[in-house]
């Protein structure tokens, strides 16, 4: 099943694109954007829409070290697009702030955020825009190896700590909800599978030297 076309390299991609393009387009019609409130849901929502992504991205090669087999193998094959879903479902959080800043620019900078939260989340998307543009190859090769692999290291720890970060203070405030729980679970899994795969791979690496 993890051989079909559909679900592997740019068909999947397009695949999740298109799930999260209808979930958003419910989620609008359902919540829409009639309030500052409503629009903040569908910026929250377009977050737990991109944030199994990076996760998925984030522990991919520790599945690997740790559980090889086809499904650790065939989410390695994919973690580009599993990486480029991550920017394509984030971007819709982009847009609705947009919205929320042209309808409702009170509301934003009273209820939400200061101006150094809007420059750390500007800065956040110029990161993410250089993730995206470096997944293509022929930007890639414009990158030395160590540059391109600093800077997807930096870039899927800051989005996974970001993700995880948020959720677990929403988790653990009174107005928690069970998605909060959850991501904040999966996320903290996620660490802990990645430090797991780096133990090991240092006892690999150490048995070798001894050999």
């Amino acid at each position: 099943m993890l051989q079909y076309r559909v679900l592997n390299g740019w068909p999947l991609f397009y695949l999740i694109a298109l799930l999260t393009l209808g979930g958003m387009v419910a989620g609008m019609l359902i919540i829409g954007i009639s309030s500052p409130e409503a629009t903040v849901k569908l910026i929250r929502l377009s977050v737990q829409f991109a944030s199994p992504w990076i996760l998925i991205a984030f522990v991919t090669s520790a599945l690997v070290t740790l559980f090889p087999g086809a499904i650790s193998q065939w989410l390695l094959r994919n973690r580009r697009y599993t990486g480029l879903s991550f920017a394509a479902g984030f971007a819709w959080q982009a847009v609705f702030i947009a919205v929320l800043l042209d309808l409702y620019p009170a509301y934003y900078w009273d209820e939400l955020h200061k101006t150094s939260d809007l420059v750390g989340r500007s800065l956040s998307y110029v990161l993410l825009l250089a993730l995206t543009v470096t997944s293509f190859y022929p930007v890639r090769r414009k990158l030395s190896r160590a540059q391109w692999s600093w800077l997807h290291w930096v870039g899927i720890w800051y989005f996974w700590a970001a993700i995880w970060v948020s959720y677990t203070e929403q988790a653990l405030s009174q107005n928690a909800k069970t998605i909060d729980v959850v991501f904040a679970v999966l996320g903290l899994l996620a660490l802990i599978l990645r430090l797991a795969a780096n133990i090991k791979s240092r006892g690999v690496t150490a048995d070798r030297k001894l050999t």
